[in-house]
């Protein structure tokens, strides 16, 4: 006789500890360090760009400037394997989007429960 048991074929694989997902690998950055860095770029870009503007008014068109400097560098983070801190960046940028559409909606809102735009 052998003292080998018949493996159970209804019987689950052995895991470590389920429920519990594996860590992050540690070289991957961070979500939240992107966000905070979106919005930090964003913040300083429109100063430095309203500061700037202010002694050449023809400036002001490069509004776009900011946002497509926080989706490229979040890009190349991306491919520069600190994926996480890249997709932290493009959701910090979506983030800023949306309290700008946010903050338009209520204002418009505002103005028209004041009499709309005959009022002004």
């Amino acid at each position: 006789m052998s003292d080998e048991r018949p493996s159970n074929p209804y019987r689950p694989p052995a895991t470590n500890q389920p429920g519990i997902d594996p860590p992050v690998p540690s070289g991957q950055g961070s979500i939240v360090l992107g966000i905070v860095l979106a919005w930090g770029v964003m913040i300083v870009g429109v100063l430095a760009l309203a500061g700037v503007a202010n002694v050449m008014p023809a400036l002001l068109y490069g509004w776009f400037v900011p946002p497509l400097a926080v989706a490229i560098v979040g890009l190349v983070l991306m491919r520069a394997g600190k994926r996480r801190t890249g997709k932290g960046m493009l959701l910090g940028l979506a983030s800023v989007f949306g309290v700008l559409v946010l903050l338009v909606a209520a204002c418009f809102g505002l103005v028209m429960v004041n009499g709309g735009f005959g009022g002004l």
